[in-house]
C-alpha cells in the first residue's frame, strides 16, 4: 500500500476550552508527513473568512485551519471522527486551494455541512472518499456528510478548515488516498533523555533555580539537516503554533524543578516542523543539617576557662552530617568570600580567636561537583566549675585502722549544689577515669584521707571536670551500747514488740543530729534511715535485736553507738483457766481454791496482784480461797518487771428449788412425771428413786410404774441434791387370789396414808352389783372373796373417787 495508508498517519486534533485557540488562516497548522497533533483548541470563530466563499452556505462557528502541503501527486481523502458518537456533535469542513492565499482564498472546492441528525444518519462522521461523486452538499438534511476525494499534484497546498457548528467534541483525523505530505524535519536523538540539561545551584540562592544556555541543545536537534531553525516554548500550544519562543539569547533560569521545555525544529522553507520535550533538572541543594558545633572547654592551651579549644574539622564535618559523608568533600574558609572564591582554605585543625563563639565557612561539595556554602558557628562550651569536699565517716571497729566503709552519693549534694542539671560519678584514680571504670556507691577507703575523683557532668552539653572528694575517717575506738527493753506481747508472746527509739538517751551538741538505722551497713551508708515509725519500730530479729544511731555533724559523722533491743520473756503461766469453778449461794460457807497458772518458775520469784472484776484485793499470793462469784484476775509480774494476766471466772450455783412435779397417771405403763424448778441457778440433773443415779439431763421420765417414788434432783456443780415423794396411781388389770402369796389381793397403787388418805374404791360384778368398798388407805386390798366366799373368775368393775376429786372407772380381772 501506498500514500497515507502504508504511513498510517493519524491526525489527531483535540477541542477543549482552556488552551492557545488557532481559528484563522494565518495561524493554520502546517500538516505535515507524520505530523500529529493534540491539545488545539476549535474554540470561536476568530475572524469570519469563509462565510461568503462557500457554496454550501454556513461559515466558522468553532473553527480550526490546516494548511497541507503535497509532497507526491495521488488522492487525497480523509475521515473526521468525533470523539463524541453524539449523533447530535455536527462537524462540517471547508477546502481551498490548490495554492490559495489567506488574502486570496477564492471559492472552496469541496464543502460539506450536512446536519447527521436532520439527515437521519447512523453516526456523525464526516470527510472524502473515492466513493462519492459530488463536491458540495448541505445545509442541513442534504447530503450524507462525505464529498469525493481530491486529486492533487506535487508541490500543491491547500487549506483545509474544520468547523464545529453544533455539540461539543473533540476529534480525530484519518487520512486516505496515494498522496503524501511534505516530510518535516526530525529529531534523530541518540536517546529518549538526550535533551535534558542538568546544573548545579551554585548562585547561593539555593532555591532549584539557575541558568542554563538552551543553545547547548542546538546541535543535537539539527544534526546534519539544512535549512531549519530550532526555538525553544514553554508550552506544547506555543510549540505547535510556532509562538512565543523563548529568547535563547539569554540565559533561561528555570521556574520549576524539574521543568518540561518545547523544542521545535522547522524547516524553513515548507513550513513543516517537529516538537518534542525535554527536562531542565537542578541537582538537588546539598542540605546541610546542622550549621553549629560545641566543644567542652579543656586545658591544652593551659586553661579550661578560657572559652578557646582547638576544632578537629573533620570532626566538625562527621557532626553536621551525623557521620553520614560519604560522597562529600568539605573545605572551610575564615568568611564568605574566601568560600566563593575558593582560596585560603583552613587546614584541619582550627583554634577560634573569639572567645565562646565563632563563626566559619563550610563549602560542602558532592560528586556531582555542586557544592553549598554555609556559616558554621563553633561553639565552646564551659565546664562545671571545680571543687574540693570532704566525707567523713566513721570507723566504728574494736580496733579502727581508719578504713570503713562510705557512701559517695552522699556528697553528691556537696558537688552539685542543687542543680539538676549536673551529674557526679566517682572514680578511684585518673586512669580509672579515662577508662570511664566507676565506683559504686558503697565504698571501702584505701587508706585515711584518701582523695578519689568526682567528675562533674552537664547532662545537656555532656561537658566535665574533675573535682576532689576526700574520705575522712573519724576514728571512734569503742561503741557506745545503749540498751532499750521492753516486756513481749502477751497476745502475741513471739518476741516482737513496738520501741519508741525517741526514748534513747542523747547527748548532742546544737550542730549535731541523730539518726537512726537498722543496721550498721545503713547507718554507715546513710539508707533506709528509720523516720516514719520511730515511736513504734519493731524488732525484725525475736528477743534479741539492734539498731544503730549516726552522730552527724555537717554532714560528718562524729559517733556511731549500737542500741540494743531487747525484749524480755513473760512468766510462763497459763493465761485462762481450764476447769470451771463455782461457789455456791446455799453453801456460804465453802470456799474454793483459785491460783495464778504457773507453768515454770518458782512462785517465789514472782510477785501476785488479785483483782475481783477489776477491783484489787488484799491477798496477794499464788493461791487464794474464794466463796464470791465474779471475773477473778492476776497480774504475775517477773524480775524484768513484766507482767503477765491470767483470768479465772468463778461462777454462782445452788441447789435446786422444785415448783411442782406434774404426774400423768392412771395407766399401767403410760404413766410419766415432770419436774419443773423454779429460782434455780445452778445446772441440774434429775433421778427417780436412786440418790446416786444414774440421772438424766432430762426433767421429764415416762412409763413410770405406779406407786410411790422420790423424785431427786442434783447440782451438778456440787451445791446438793433435792428430794421430793410423790405417788403414780394405778390399777393391776388382774389379781390371783390363790394364796400363793403372788398377786393375791387387788389394790390401787400409789395411795397410802399419806397419798389419797381419804379415797373410795367400790367393786362390782359384771352384773352391777356391789361387791366390795374398799378404804384407800387399806394397804391390802381386796382378796377375792364376797361375805367370806371366794367369787368366781370373772370380770370386775371398780369405781374410784381420788380424793383430789378425780372420778377413774374400768375393770380387772379375778383369775383363779
Amino acid at each position: 500500500m501506498e500514500g497515507f495508508q502504508s504511513r498510517f498517519i493519524i491526525f489527531f486534533i483535540l477541542i477543549s476550552l482552556n488552551t492557545f485557540a488557532q481559528s484563522d488562516c494565518t495561524t493554520a497548522i502546517v500538516v505535515c508527513g507524520n505530523t500529529g497533533f493534540s491539545g488545539l483548541t476549535a474554540n470561536g470563530a476568530g475572524i469570519d473568512e469563509i462565510s461568503t466563499l462557500t457554496t454550501c452556505g454556513s461559515g466558522e462557528t468553532n473553527s480550526i485551519w490546516l494548511k497541507l502541503l503535497i509532497c507526491t501527486s495521488g488522492t487525497l481523502g480523509f475521515t473526521l471522527t468525533p470523539q463524541s458518537n453524539d449523533i447530535t456533535v455536527d462537524f462540517d469542513y471547508f477546502i481551498f486551494g490548490p495554492n490559495s492565499t489567506c488574502t486570496n482564498l477564492g471559492t472552496t472546492i469541496r464543502c460539506s455541512t450536512t446536519n447527521p441528525l436532520a439527515s437521519n444518519q447512523s453516526n456523525n462522521l464526516t470527510g472524502m472518499n473515492a466513493s462519492e461523486n459530488d463536491t458540495s452538499e448541505g445545509p442541513g438534511q442534504f447530503g450524507n456528510s462525505f464529498l469525493k476525494w481530491l486529486n492533487v499534484s506535487a508541490g500543491d497546498d491547500y487549506y483545509l478548515v474544520i468547523d464545529r457548528p453544533i455539540g461539543s467534541s473533540n476529534f480525530s483525523i484519518q487520512w486516505t488516498g496515494t498522496a503524501t505530505f511534505t516530510s518535516p524535519p526530525t529529531f534523530n536523538l541518540p536517546t529518549e533523555f538526550a535533551l535534558d540539561l542538568t546544573k548545579c545551584d551554585n548562585d547561593l540562592v539555593y532555591n532549584g533555580q539557575t541558568n542554563f544556555d538552551l543553545n547547548e541543545n542546538n546541535a543535537v536537534i539539527i544534526g546534519s539537516q539544512t535549512n531549519v531553525a530550532v526555538t525553544y516554548h514553554l508550552s506544547q500550544n506555543d510549540a505547535t503554533n510556532g509562538i512565543n519562543a523563548i529568547d535563547n539569547s539569554l540565559p533561561f533560569k528555570n521556574t520549576a524543578n524539574p521543568q518540561t521545555l518545547f523544542a521545535r525544529i522547522t524547516n524553513n522553507s515548507s513550513g513543516c516542523f517537529s516538537t518534542t520535550t525535554f527536562n531542565l533538572n537542578v541537582y538537588p541543594e546539598i542540605l546541610i543539617p546542622n550549621d553549629n558545633f560545641s566543644q567542652c572547654d579543656d586545658a591544652t592551651d593551659g586553661d579550661d576557662t578560657n572559652g578557646k579549644v582547638t576544632f578537629d574539622l573533620n570532626e566538625v564535618s562527621n557532626s553536621i552530617f551525623n557521620q553520614n559523608i560519604t560522597g562529600l568533600t568539605f573545605e572551610y574558609y575564615k568568611n564568605q568570600s574566601e568560600a566563593i572564591s575558593g582560596s585560603s582554605a583552613l587546614g584541619q585543625f582550627f583554634t577560634n580567636n573569639i572567645p565562646n563563639e565563632e563563626s566559619i565557612f563550610v563549602k560542602v561539595f558532592n560528586a556531582n561537583g555542586c557544592y553549598k556554602i554555609k556559616e558554621m558557628f563553633l561553639s565552646v562550651l564551659s565546664v562545671p566549675s571545680k571543687t574540693a569536699v570532704t566525707l567523713t565517716q566513721c570507723d566504728t571497729s574494736l580496733n579502727p585502722d581508719g578504713l570503713t566503709l562510705f557512701n559517695l552519693s552522699e556528697a553528691d549534694q556537696s558537688f552539685l549544689n542543687g542543680d539538676t542539671n549536673l551529674s557526679v560519678s566517682y572514680f578511684e584514680n585518673i586512669q580509672q577515669e579515662q577508662s570511664n571504670v566507676q565506683l559504686t556507691s558503697a565504698y571501702i577507703n584505701l587508706f585515711n584521707n584518701q582523695t578519689i575523683i568526682a567528675k562533674i557532668t552537664n547532662l545537656t552539653t555532656k561537658c566535665s571536670s574533675n573535682s576532689q572528694l576526700i574520705l575522712k575517717v573519724n576514728l571512734v575506738p569503742s561503741q557506745n551500747i545503749i540498751p532499750l527493753e521492753e516486756c513481749d506481747d502477751q497476745n502475741q508472746e513471739n518476741g516482737l514488740v513496738t520501741f519508741d527509739l525517741s526514748k534513747v538517751q542523747l547527748t548532742l551538741t546544737p550542730l549535731q543530729m541523730a539518726k537512726f538505722y537498722p543496721t550498721l551497713d545503713n547507718a554507715l551508708l546513710e539508707q533506709n534511715e528509720i523516720i516514719t515509725n520511730l515511736t513504734n519500730y519493731q524488732n525484725v530479729i525475736p528477743y534479741f535485736d539492734n539498731v544503730y544511731i549516726r552522730i552527724e555533724e555537717n554532714n560528718s559523722c562524729s559517733g556511731i553507738s549500737e542500741v540494743k533491743l531487747i525484749v524480755n520473756r513473760l512468766p510462763d503461766i497459763n493465761p485462762t483457766s481450764t476447769v470451771d469453778i463455782y461457789v455456791c449461794t446455799n453453801l456460804p460457807n465453802r470456799f474454793e481454791t483459785i491460783d495464778a497458772g504457773i507453768i515454770s518458775g518458782s512462785p517465789a520469784s514472782f510477785a501476785f496482784q488479785w483483782y475481783l472484776n477489776g477491783n484489787p484485793i488484799s491477798n496477794n499470793f499464788e493461791r487464794i480461797k474464794v466463796n464470791t462469784a465474779g471475773i477473778y484476775t492476776v497480774d504475775v509480774r517477773n524480775a524484768k518487771n513484766c507482767i503477765k494476766t491470767r483470768t479465772i471466772e468463778v461462777k454462782v450455783s445452788a441447789d435446786a428449788t422444785i415448783k411442782e412435779i406434774l404426774i400423768a397417771d392412771g395407766t399401767l405403763d403410760q404413766n410419766s412425771v415432770t419436774v419443773n424448778l423454779i429460782n434455780s441457778i445452778g445446772n441440774y440433773e434429775y433421778s427417780i428413786d436412786n440418790p446416786d443415779g444414774p440421772f438424766q439431763q432430762s426433767n421429764f421420765f415416762d412409763k413410770v410404774n405406779p406407786g410411790i417414788h422420790t423424785v431427786y434432783v442434783n447440782d451438778i456443780n456440787g451445791c446438793g441434791l433435792v428430794e421430793r415423794t410423790i405417788a403414780v396411781i394405778g390399777f393391776p388389770p388382774f389379781f390371783t387370789p390363790n394364796g400363793d402369796g403372788f398377786n393375791d389381793f387387788w389394790r390401787i397403787e400409789g395411795v397410802d396414808k399419806v397419798f389419797n388418805t381419804n379415797s373410795k374404791v367400790y367393786i362390782f360384778d359384771r352384773f352391777g352389783k356391789l361387791v366390795i368398798e374398799i378404804a384407800t388407805r387399806d394397804s391390802k386390798g381386796w382378796d377375792g372373796n364376797y361375805h367370806g366366799a371366794p367369787l368366781m373368775a370373772d370380770d370386775y368393775w371398780y369405781v374410784v373417787y381420788l380424793e383430789d376429786g378425780r372420778i377413774i372407772k374400768g375393770h380387772f380381772a379375778l383369775k383363779r
